[in-house]
C-alpha cells in the first residue's frame, strides 16, 4: 500500500481527468481499459511512489504529487479528421486487433506507432474509444473532451491531406467544428503529414521558439488566432466575441455540435440533446455564457437572431454573427459592474442613456 494522500490524487486523476476508456497499446496487441481496469493496471506503479520522490517540490506537496501520478499516467490523444473505415468501440471490444486493412484502420496503427515513438502506451482516439451507444457516456466525453485534450502529455494531430506547412490553407482539418478545441487545449501538440512524416523538427509544435514561428504563423493565417493564444489560452467565459470569431467558419456534422464544440473553450456546460436543432443549442449556450461571466462581449454581435419562442432578438444564433464585431473600448472597472441577464422576459440589462 502507498502513500495515503498519492492515492487519492491517484484515484482522483483516472475519475476525474481521464477519458472514461483508453486504449492500451502493446503492439500488436490493444486493450481497452476503463477506469477501474486503468487504476488497476496502474496501482503498482502509484504504490512506489515514495516521500524521497516528492522532495522536487517540498513546499508544495500537493504539486508534486500531481507531477509524479501525471508521469506514471501519460497518454498521447489523437486530432484528426474520419476517413472511411474507422474502427469503432465495438470492433476493439471484440478482439480486432492490428493491422487490419482501410484507411481508418492504418491511421490507428500509425498514431499507435508514433505514440510508441514517444514511449507512451496508453493512447485515445474519439474514433474507438468512446461507446457511442450509451447516452451517458457520449454525453460525458462531450463535456470533458476539452480537459482529456489538456491533460494529455502529446496531442498527435494528423493532416490527411497536407505534404507541408504550406498546405494548411487548403487541409480540412482547420475547417472542422470540434478541432479548434484539440488546438487550443494541448500543451505539447505535433503535426504529421499525410505520410505520418513530422512537419517539423520540433518536439512541440507550439512552442515559442523562434525558428517554431513559421508554423505558428501559418496557423495564424489560416485560424486568425494569434501565436500568443496558441501558446498560452485558457479556457473561460471571457473576451466572447473574439473567441467566437475563431468558431465562425467552422462545420460540424451534426449542427449542434456547433455549439458543443465550443463548451470547453468557454468553461461552462449544457446537456447534450441531439435533435434540439443548431439554433437552441447555441442559444443555450450563450445563456450559460451570460450566467457566469459579466463580458459584454456576448452581446457585441450581429445578423440574424435567435428564434427561440421570440422570447428575445438580443441573441445570436451562430457563432458567424460575430464576424465584423466592432472592436469597442471597454473599461474594465464598468464591465466589472455590469449585469445582464435572461429572464422570462427576454435579455435584462442596465444602460446608460
Amino acid at each position: 500500500m502507498g502513500l495515503r494522500d498519492v492515492e487519492d490524487a491517484f484515484s482522483r486523476y483516472v475519475f476525474d481527468e481521464m477519458p472514461v476508456r483508453m486504449l492500451l497499446v502493446r503492439l500488436p496487441e490493444m486493450e481497452l481499459l476503463d477506469r477501474d481496469a486503468l487504476k488497476r493496471l496502474y496501482q503498482p506503479h502509484i504504490d512506489r511512489i515514495t516521500e524521497e520522490d516528492l522532495q522536487d517540490h517540498p513546499i508544495d506537496r500537493s504539486a508534486a504529487i500531481e507531477e509524479k501520478v501525471r508521469e506514471r499516467l501519460k497518454y498521447a490523444i489523437l486530432s484528426h479528421r474520419w476517413l472511411s473505415l474507422e474502427p469503432s468501440f465495438q470492433d476493439i471490444k471484440s478482439g480486432k486487433t492490428l493491422p487490419v486493412n482501410g484507411p481508418g484502420w492504418e491511421k490507428l496503427q500509425k498514431f499507435c506507432d508514433v505514440a510508441n515513438d514517444y514511449e507512451v502506451e496508453l493512447v485515445w482516439s474519439d474514433t474507438c474509444c468512446i461507446d457511442k451507444t450509451s447516452s451517458s457516456e457520449l454525453d460525458e466525453s462531450l463535456r470533458c473532451m476539452f480537459r482529456w485534450y489538456r491533460n494529455a502529455s502529446i496531442c498527435i494531430v494528423y493532416l490527411a491531406g497536407t505534404n507541408s506547412i504550406d498546405g494548411f490553407h487548403d487541409d480540412k482539418w482547420f475547417t472542422r467544428g470540434w478541432t479548434l478545441q484539440e488546438l487550443l487545449a494541448p500543451r505539447i501538440i505535433k503535426f504529421f503529414r499525410k505520410d505520418w512524416e513530422p512537419l517539423t523538427n520540433h518536439t512541440n509544435d507550439k512552442d515559442g521558439h523562434a525558428t517554431n514561428q513559421p508554423i505558428l504563423d501559418i496557423i495564424t493565417g489560416v485560424t486568425g488566432i494569434s501565436s500568443h493564444d496558441l501558446q498560452t489560452f485558457v479556457p473561460g467565459p471571457f473576451q466572447v466575441d473574439r473567441r467566437m470569431v475563431w468558431a465562425a467558419d467552422r462545420k460540424t456534422t451534426r449542427s449542434e455540435d456547433v455549439a458543443y464544440s465550443l463548451m470547453g473553450i468557454f468553461d461552462v456546460s449544457i446537456p447534450i440533446a441531439y435533435g434540439e436543432g443548431a439554433q437552441r443549442a447555441f442559444f443555450r449556450l450563450v445563456g450559460a455564457i451570460m450566467q457566469v461571466s459579466n463580458d459584454p462581449g456576448v452581446l457585441n454581435w450581429a445578423g440574424k437572431p435567435a428564434q427561440i419562442h421570440k422570447l428575445s432578438t438580443a441573441f445570436p444564433s451562430t457563432p458567424a454573427c460575430y464576424l465584423g464585431h466592432p472592436d469597442n473600448d471597454r473599461n474594465p472597472a464598468v464591465d466589472e459592474k455590469r449585469e445582464f441577464a435572461l429572464t422570462n422576459r427576454g435579455l435584462r440589462i442596465d444602460l446608460l442613456l
